[in-house]
């Protein structure tokens, strides 16, 4: 087995056993650093796009979410493999560890890999089934079928990265984002600035930046040195080690990949108040994104702490982690939303190149009410985390259910049949990030109790 490094071990314990106020802090910092700047990777993405023309931005908005959800399912693997990870790096069994961690990784490349193939080759006639504008598939068809290809690189990258955080190894998870990003926005500007290429190219700028990252995950994955090294001779799908890796991984896949089709039908749903509502509402979720990307990122530092203090029995610890990032959390969270509001207008003005006074006004309006996704939306997250942590993944999935399909579509229709012009795009957001924060809210309170009164897996609470 191999040792734990010096800097490795020292991690460990603090994640096990350091105060956790400064636990989550320094976890979550790189972390946070690394969404900031995946924030940035996309907002300048949209920013480049509206230079070029409202029809674009759409299609970009469309696209994006199918991505995400395809993403899905390598980063389910990912995920459902981090969890089982972490409670083995926990609890010190290092080789039990590095088997899971090569199944993970094997079953990622395939699903995603198939999964990208498949949906490049019946690309068109899956956006025209997804009620995608024809105008948006005729624009944008090219840049979907690149970032489909971006997916499967994507697969490979997330099941590194969520091998670091089981380790609570985030700060090489910052390091190489940024590397990566540099060299998309620098790619993206000379594509479409100084060669006036289309979007396509923005794309193409995105497959090239995760090529390299993947390059470099790859290096660090098979490199003896890493206490959780993937050995190429042993990749397999060992059914006896995958079984419970898709058991944990199925319901964070289906949830996330229904949420972001959710997502997609919301703004098939929006084009009923023309393209131009659909780039406003993509634009409006983009702002709000920034004071989001911190608090949303806690998710997964909440996970891998939990996790490891779940391995170690200690319940107490892993409930008192929820607490501290939720204040971290949210009051971010606020503070990021006071900071968006005083630029809110130069930040609108980034996305409309001509001066379109009605176009400016829709984003403003929908804004309105999207922006309290900074707080709700992070109250979802550091709950999921926690579920996730107890392996308790169909939480996940029911709160992506509750929040599309059983509040925000449905609404949207009703509001729809009333009458309600665009704005009903803002009202959807808020109620429905509001409702599901309160049913997670409700949720976490039953399992707690049940927790503390009965232990968990033989652990006791005390």
């Amino acid at each position: 087995m191999i040792a734990l490094s010096s800097k490795e071990g020292k991690r460990r314990n603090l994640i096990l056993n350091g105060n956790l106020w400064n636990t989550v802090l320094l976890i979550s910092a790189p972390l946070a650093l690394y969404a900031l700047f995946n924030f940035l990777y996309g907002f300048f993405d949209l920013v480049i796009v509206s230079s070029i023309g409202n029809s674009e931005v759409a299609s970009v908005v469309f696209i994006d979410e199918i991505k995400t959800a395809i993403l899905a399912f390598g980063g389910g693997i990912a995920a459902g493999g981090s969890v089982i990870v972490a409670r083995l790096y926990g609890a010190g069994n290092m080789d039990d560890a590095r088997k899971n961690a090569n199944v993970a990784f094997s079953a990622s490349i395939v699903f995603s890999s198939i999964i990208a193939i498949v949906l490049v080759i019946f690309g068109k006639g899956f956006l025209t089934l997804l009620a995608v504008p024809e105008d948006v598939i005729s624009t944008g068809l090219g840049y979907y079928n690149i970032q489909i290809i971006t997916t499967a690189i994507m697969a490979i990258n997330s099941v590194y990265f969520g091998l670091e955080r089981a380790k609570g190894n985030s700060s090489m998870i910052l390091y190489l984002n940024i590397i990566a990003m540099l060299i998309k926005l620098g790619l993206s500007i000379l594509f479409v600035y100084a060669y006036q290429l289309g979007m396509t190219y923005v794309a193409l700028a995105s497959l090239i930046s995760q090529g390299f990252l993947m390059i470099i995950a790859l290096f660090i994955l098979f490199s003896k040195k890493n206490s959780l090294f993937i050995d190429w001779r042993k990749l397999s799908l060992d059914r006896s080690i995958l079984h419970p890796i898709l058991i944990l991984a199925f319901p964070v896949m289906i949830g996330k990949f229904l949420f972001s089709m959710g997502k997609v039908f919301v703004s098939s749903m929006a084009a009923f108040y023309g393209t131009s509502a659909v780039a406003a509402l993509g634009v409006a979720i983009k702002i709000t994104a920034g004071a989001n990307a911190i608090p949303l990122v806690m998710e997964e530092s909440t996970t891998a702490i939990v996790s490891q203090n779940i391995g170690n029995k200690n319940i107490k610890r892993a409930f008192k982690t929820y607490v501290i990032s939720a204040i971290y959390a949210i009051g971010i969270g606020l503070l990021g939303m006071i900071l968006t509001l005083s630029i809110l207008d130069w930040m609108i003005q980034l996305f409309t190149s001509s001066v379109d006074p009605m176009y400016q006004q829709m984003i403003t309006d929908i804004y309105r009410y999207e922006k309290f996704s900074t707080f709700t939306s992070a109250g979802i997250a550091i709950i999921t985390g926690v579920f996730i942590g107890f392996k308790m993944t169909h939480i996940s999935f029911l709160l992506n259910i509750t929040r599309l399909f059983i509040i925000r579509i449905p609404l949207l229709w009703i509001l729809q049949q009333s009458g309600v012009g665009y704005i009903s795009l803002g009202y959807i957001m808020f109620f429905s990030n509001l409702g599901t924060m309160l049913v997670a809210l409700v949720l976490l309170c039953l399992f707690y109790r049940k927790v503390k009164i009965y232990g968990y897996m033989g652990i006791s609470y005390s």
